[in-house]
């Protein structure tokens, strides 16, 4: 899977201003995930964003070893469009672009069917199978390698009147230090799952 590939079936909408606000974010993630000095930060190009979506910054969370951006939203999605299908929501699709960033020196394990989308009302919704199929979004647990960067969408149909407040994000909290994983032990003061904020 290409880090920051643009799902299929979604035509990408070049908007100047737009793409310039992502790069920091990323820049912003790996300084506060202790990447070290901003002269030794990768510059990472400009990303072309879906049509009609929104880039976000400042959305991070860490769990364990693993930096988590929220960097793209887009609501009251009517249809997910694939190579050999479509499909309405019964309500609406929401479809939120998560960056992750490995810091640790060992693998992690991210399952993408286990992020919940928490709404205004305190509701929590699972990805839509569906529509994670049909968009070609990654299917099954997920390794993220060591200093490894990588970006993909999550999926989920909520009701059509629904106002999106959070991702609960679910990581692995597992410690790269060989007496921690000897022992069993998370790293240390690691809460998990964490909600990133959307509003």
């Amino acid at each position: 899977m290409r880090p920051f590939a643009i799902t299929p079936g979604v035509r990408a909408g070049r908007r100047p201003g737009a793409l310039r606000a992502v790069t920091p974010l990323v820049a912003v993630v790996l300084a506060a995930a202790g990447c070290g000095h901003p002269a030794r930060d990768y510059t990472i190009p400009p990303q072309p964003l879906p049509e009609h979506e929104t880039p976000l910054k400042g959305r991070t969370a860490t769990i364990g070893e693993v930096g988590y951006a929220v960097i793209g939203l887009r609501t009251k999605i009517p249809e997910v469009i694939g190579s050999h299908a479509s499909w309405m929501p019964h309500g609406q699709y929401v479809r939120v672009r998560l960056l992750m960033v490995d810091h640790g020196r060992e693998r992690h394990d991210f399952d993408p069917y286990r992020q919940r989308l928490v709404t205004a009302d305190g509701a929590t919704y699972l990805p839509n199978t569906d529509a994670m199929q049909i968009s070609r979004a990654p299917a099954g647990v997920q390794t993220i390698a060591s200093q490894e960067m990588r970006a993909f969408d999550l999926w989920y149909d909520v009701p059509a009147n629904a106002k999106v407040k959070a991702l609960r994000v679910l990581g692995d909290p597992s410690s790269s230090r060989l007496g921690d994983q000897l022992k069993g032990t998370a790293v240390g003061n690691t809460k998990n799952p964490v909600d990133i904020s959307l509003t």
